[in-house]
């Protein structure tokens, strides 16, 4: 049986959804088992300072946990600069794409089932 695919998108810097997201992303994992899907989380827009380590240093510990078991963390390079952000800012974990849109379009055109929390 194939993996199931989701990616939930974030596009606001707004932590009550963020924190959802992450809730949504565990209670999913715990349900199904991380050996039977692939998530992933996109950040563009204004979502990208959810990552900035500076700021979430509160939400490292989850983004770490969610990242063992297999989350990937995408973030919109086009969204970092339009908020004068650097890549160093943000956490490890996450990778940085070229556009946002662009990786979402990617991850639909493969399957994955689209969650906007």
């Amino acid at each position: 049986m194939s993996k199931l695919k989701v990616v939930f998108h974030l596009d606001f810097d707004d932590t009550p959804t963020f924190e959802l997201s992450l809730a949504n992303i565990t209670n999913f994992l715990n349900d199904v088992g991380a050996e039977t899907v692939d998530i992933a989380l996109l950040a563009n827009g204004f979502a990208v300072k959810l990552f900035v380590k500076a700021s979430a240093m509160k939400f490292r510990e989850k983004l770490e946990e969610l990242h063992k078991q297999g989350v990937k963390f995408y973030v919109c390079n086009n969204a970092l600069n339009v908020h004068n952000i650097s890549k160093e800012d943000i956490f490890e974990l996450c990778e940085v794409v070229p556009a946002g849109i662009t990786k979402l379009v990617e991850l639909q055109r493969e399957g994955y089932a689209y969650i906007k929390p």
